[in-house]
């Protein structure tokens, strides 16, 4: 065999390994792809469900609305209403920022920043809803109250005193414990990030 033939043979050998380890690395980052896309879903659908939920709330309160005769109660309604639309869009949008890192385009490092960034913003939302669902447990319960007619219970002091202080702990608990399990979801999305 002549050197030139080696030469040859060698370049030929030689592109079909790059050609392969081109394709090994397209399918990595497809598969890793997948599986980010699949572990934010995790968090995407609860989400989804917990937005429409609000909706729906929110939309039997503006209908429910002109039925409200007491100004105090309209205030509180359109502050639940408020809450209920803007909350969902927040936390779906911050998500969303989440999900839409390119994982092929973009170098490691950069990925990785966009993705703490987004992070970062929807923990940040995830415990405003902490707060703001403590304040909609307050708020919802005397419009609903009058628009069903049963103003009883909440005149009650043993109402305000026990039942609306373990409504409230209650939701915090839950509340703690959707953001531990949202927490593990998106370290495991990152650490699937970083070790590309």
């Amino acid at each position: 065999m002549e050197l030139e033939e080696m030469q040859t043979l060698w370049a030929d050998l030689s592109q079909k390994i790059e050609k392969q380890d081109k394709i090994q690395k397209e399918l990595l980052m497809e598969i890793t792809k997948q599986k980010f896309k699949k572990k934010l879903d995790g968090i995407r659908l609860p989400e989804m469900i917990g937005s429409v939920v609000c909706y729906i709330y929110a939309m039997y309160l503006l209908s429910k609305f002109p039925e409200l005769d007491l100004w105090y109660n309209q205030v509180f309604a359109m502050i639940t209403i408020l809450i209920l639309t803007l909350l969902p869009l927040a936390s779906l949008s911050a998500l969303k920022g989440m999900r839409n890192v390119k994982i092929e385009e973009d170098a490691p490092a950069q990925m990785l920043e966009k993705f703490a960034k987004s992070k970062i913003r929807f923990l940040n939302v995830q415990r405003y809803g902490m707060i703001f669902g403590g304040l909609i447990l307050v708020t919802i319960l005397p419009p609903i109250s009058e628009i069903q007619g049963n103003t009883d219970l909440i005149s009650k002091p043993l109402f305000w005193a026990i039942y609306l202080p373990a409504g409230v702990l209650s939701m915090f608990f839950f509340s703690k414990w959707a953001l531990g399990k949202y927490k593990k979801v998106i370290a495991s999305s990152e650490q699937l990030l970083s070790e590309l």
